[in-house]
């Protein structure tokens, strides 16, 4: 992805100065407290996508570490995977574990599950499609292999919509919080970012440290020469001493193998710990609006993990359908969450900037905000009905891409929304707007005097920044649409058209009624 020209100032700003600096005012993800986070981790053979081990618990303490000598024997991958499912479902709040109960609608605290990269988002894919529909093995442990499926399913589809604050991996949040004076294919490692952040020093020393913690591997596969040296002597007598009932043969090379999977899951344990520690010992303050962004992913869970895993209908957000890990199988649900991602990123990009100034000056540079001084404050109502009229004058050597009836709503005041009027250059070449205010013309209920009306005089001269205001519910409305059935187009998303002319293929026309029937 191009950066933008803020991005590159950024960056050789920290190439001059020869160390990561922060990204904003603010920091833009919570810092909660360590019994709210699990951290999970994986390792993997090359060329499998099943876990060869894995390693999950809290912030300052000692992780759990489950091994399997032979990630290629899918049994015994299966009952590797089952011991982590009590502890995940608890975590994420599954209504046959959660501590709060099985209603989908009782509210709950916050919670992170944190992974060292993207990579390791990729292992909850893989284990989302191995896992969520299984009827391998004893009822009670495909039953516990499915709900792990489903949670996996979720913390990875969460993942990409925009502005969660769940499912949390390492790289992206340091990225997004410090600007790194190296190249962006080099950010996805952990080690790499924090060796720049905690390496004391000249920007030679810190580059040399960070060079150096970039040749360990911190993804899901291992180092291929460790793997070979290492690993694949230890597997090969395993799968030996396996072929010839050998069962002393079989622990000593097991036990073998776990050495070194234990050390490579505790390094990749110990680095997404040490990311929190940074994030938590960095002084800037958080972002106050990150308790919506994270109130809107709470609904989330409750509305697309617990709903449907207590097989819930809900008639804004459709019937309790768990989308498959390979294509959407259902049209509605996909439109739904379409606009549910297009909403979340509206909310995200138009709420944090309420709250870090250096956000607002991105904007204005980009000419996609407005930062000025009133300079005429009047009201064009009769009667008792107000029309409050701003006048505000900015710097006219900036970009501008707002035009007339663009609308705006002031920082730190997003309910006061206004409209533009006019726009004009005066005669030393400032912008001069005219914006008309169309909400919260008064204030708002609760005003301790502190908000003054939109027609006031005192207004006059006061420093104004103004952006654009958040237009998700848009966004979530529609989601809510789609699953209206007595709409024009309904049956594009709602059924299969059953007239002769435009009969589709099975593998194209699904069976909405049979992928939606109710799942043990």
């Amino acid at each position: 992805m191009a950066l933008t020209a803020d991005q590159v100032v950024r960056r050789l700003r920290a190439f001059e100065q020869g160390k990561p600096l922060p990204s904003g005012e603010t920091l833009r993800v919570q810092r909660l407290p360590d019994e709210q986070i699990l951290i999970l981790v994986f390792v993997r053979m090359g060329g499998e996508s099943a876990p060869w081990g894995i390693a999950y618990g809290r912030p300052g303490r000692k992780p759990d570490i489950l091994t399997t000598p032979e990630p290629r024997t899918r049994d015994a991958v299966a009952e590797m995977v089952a011991q982590l499912a009590p502890t995940l479902l608890t975590h994420l709040n599954h209504p046959k574990y959660s501590h709060w109960g099985p209603d989908p609608d009782t509210k709950l605290p916050p919670f992170q599950v944190w992974l060292p990269n993207r990579s390791h988002l990729e292992m909850l894919h893989h284990l989302a499609y191995a896992y969520t529909f299984t009827k391998f093995g004893e009822r009670s442990r495909h039953v516990r292999l499915n709900q792990l499926g489903h949670a996996c399913g979720w913390l990875f589809r969460e993942a990409q919509r925009p502005g969660q604050t769940i499912t949390m991996a390492a790289t992206d949040v340091l990225t997004e919080a410090y600007t790194f004076p190296a190249e962006t294919t080099r950010q996805g490692h952990l080690g790499f970012l924090l060796a720049w952040l905690q390496t004391r020093g000249s920007r030679e020393a810190r580059m040399a440290a960070a060079a150096a913690a970039e040749e360990q591997s911190i993804a899901t596969t291992i180092d291929p020469t460790e793997e070979r040296d290492e690993l694949v002597p230890g597997l090969e007598t395993y799968n030996t001493a396996r072929a010839a009932k050998n069962m002393p043969g079989m622990e000593k090379a097991a036990r073998m193998i776990r050495r070194v999977l234990v050390e490579e899951l505790g390094r990749r344990f110990d680095l997404t710990e040490r990311a929190i520690a940074v994030l938590h010992a960095d002084k800037r303050r958080e972002n106050r609006y990150l308790d919506d962004l994270m109130e809107a992913s709470l609904d989330e869970h409750r509305r697309q993990f617990r709903r449907i895993e207590r097989q819930v209908d809900d008639a804004e957000d459709g019937p309790a359908f768990r989308p498959s890990p390979e294509t959407d199988r259902h049209p509605s649900a996909a439109a739904s969450r379409y606009y549910v991602s297009e909403a979340s990123e509206e909310l995200r990009d138009h709420l944090l900037v309420h709250d870090d100034r250096e956000l607002q000056a991105e904007l204005v540079a980009a000419g996609e905000a407005i930062a000025g001084r009133i300079v005429e404050v009047r009201d064009e109502g009769e009667g008792r009905k107000t029309i409050p009229v701003w006048v505000v004058e900015s710097n006219g050597a900036l970009p501008l891409r707002l035009r007339e009836d663009s609308a705006l709503c002031v920082v730190g005041l997003p309910g006061r929304e206004l409209r533009i009027r006019n726009i004009e250059r005066t005669p030393d070449l400032r912008y001069r707007f005219e914006l008309q205010v169309t909400k919260l013309l008064h204030g708002p209920h609760d005003n301790d005097g502190s908000v003054l009306p939109a027609a006031s005089p005192r207004l006059k001269r006061r420093t104004v920044v103004l952006v654009k205001p958040s237009m998700h519910q848009i966004g979530r409305r529609r989601s809510f649409l789609v699953w209206k059935r007595d709409v024009p187009g309904a049956w594009l998303t709602h059924r299969v058209p059953k007239v002769p002319e435009v009969d589709l293929p099975k593998e194209i026309g699904e069976d909405l009624t049979a992928i939606t029937v109710r799942r043990a």
